[in-house]
């Protein structure tokens, strides 16, 4: 009996020594980082495409924003970034990025990124959308996405590495990513592939991603970010030939000679150094934060006698949320004055609902018949 006491006794002593070293051990843990779900990463999955993505092989999709068949002019890039940046989260980095290869992004085959703990699926559904994942931290995000070419004028990898991992929301700053609008000098294909977009829920078109344990399954499904060419065509066509046909009333010639010597493309900037100016990457969302102008001044100068009469130009540009104006230089001779300058100013905002759209082409007619220009002006925007 005396045994077995003894036995018992030593065996409820050494549970006692545990118990007292894993509360211990637990009260340590207390007193600094608790483990819990917000230092957790989880797989983030939504599915993007780019311009022209969905006919890779072969191209039947009409060219943005100009009529006809397609020539590919939308798929002269050779990166594709994609940022995440964080409106709640518990960890002091809150934008997050990796950047695929063209080559990377039509493989066959899937794609990682060790150093970003990221994957790229190829289009295996053949409908131009591409699965992509992620390890993230759990908490509220939106996502982004750009093509650009590199070493073009554009760097959206260094702007983003200037953001501090201070914890604080930073979509602002992406919203102020800004490309110039020089970019590419006059490569107008490389100009016209940059292409924007970001993610949505397409269920019911929200924008804030939640990351968490039992979202995995809605993100796959509903989760897309489809990236639209940025650039707006902006397509002028003048008439002067009508200002010498004769007035109805008097039977005379109003004019005996009306040149249009040049015109200008005049965005909002202030600053008016900034040249050529540049544009937003989200115009749409910059005019939602009411973002300033910051699309410059492209003069176009006709030389000829035939272009200062009757002429054709068009200009691409990056949006800013904003609209511009195009001034006319007129240059009038009568019977009694002789080259009379004035300009003639107008804006795009009858159309463009207060901002110069993405991906559209505008069609601009210009007809000068003496006094009439303003009700002569007809503009056609085409998506």
């Amino acid at each position: 009996m005396k045994k077995r006491f003894y036995i018992l006794y030593i065996m409820y002593a050494v549970v006692g020594i545990l118990s007292l070293t894993t509360a211990a051990c637990s009260s340590d843990k207390e007193e600094g980082e608790k483990p819990s779900l917000k230092n957790k990463t989880m797989e983030v999955a939504f599915s993007i495409s780019v311009p022209g993505s969905e006919n890779a092989s072969n191209a039947k999709t009409t060219r943005t924003p100009d009529p006809g068949t397609d020539t590919g002019e939308h798929d002269d890039w050779d990166k594709l970034t994609i940022i995440i940046a964080y409106t709640e989260s518990d960890m002091k980095k809150t934008v997050y990025y990796d950047t695929f290869t063209k080559e990377e992004f039509y493989s066959n085959n899937v794609v990682q990124h060790q150093h970003t703990n990221s994957r790229l699926l190829p289009d295996s559904d053949n409908d131009g959308y591409h699965e992509f994942m992620m390890s993230l931290p759990i908490g509220k995000c939106r996502i982004y996405g750009v093509t650009y070419t590199d070493g073009k004028g554009f760097d959206p990898v260094g702007e983003l590495k200037k953001i501090s991992d201070d914890g604080k929301d930073h979509n602002d700053d992406i919203l102020n990513l800004q490309i110039s609008n020089d970019y590419a000098g006059n490569d107008v294909s490389k100009f016209i592939s940059v292409a924007t977009g970001y993610a949505i829920n397409t269920k019911d078109n929200s924008e804030d991603l939640q990351v968490s344990l039992n979202n995995i399954e809605e993100m796959r499904q509903y989760w897309r970010m489809q990236l639209n060419r940025l650039a707006a065509k902006v397509d002028i066509q003048w008439d002067a030939q009508s200002a010498y046909e004769k007035n109805t009333e008097t039977g005379n010639v109003q004019y005996t000679d009306v040149k249009i010597n040049s015109f200008s493309f005049c965005g909002g900037a202030t600053d008016q150094n900034v040249g050529a100016g540049s544009g937003y990457l989200f115009p749409t969302l910059a005019k939602e934060k009411n973002l300033p102008a910051i699309s410059g001044k492209k003069d176009f100068i006709n030389t000829s006698e035939i272009s200062r009469r009757n002429g054709r130009v068009y200009h691409y540009t990056f949006p800013d949320g904003h609209t511009p104006k195009i001034t006319f230089k007129l240059v009038t001779s009568t019977g009694v004055i002789k080259d009379k300058e004035s300009n003639y100013t107008f804006d795009l905002k009858n159309v463009t609902e207060g901002l110069l759209l993405p991906a559209t082409w505008y069609k601009i007619n210009v007809k000068v018949t003496g006094k009439e220009k303003q009700e002569s002006i007809i503009i056609d925007s085409f998506k």
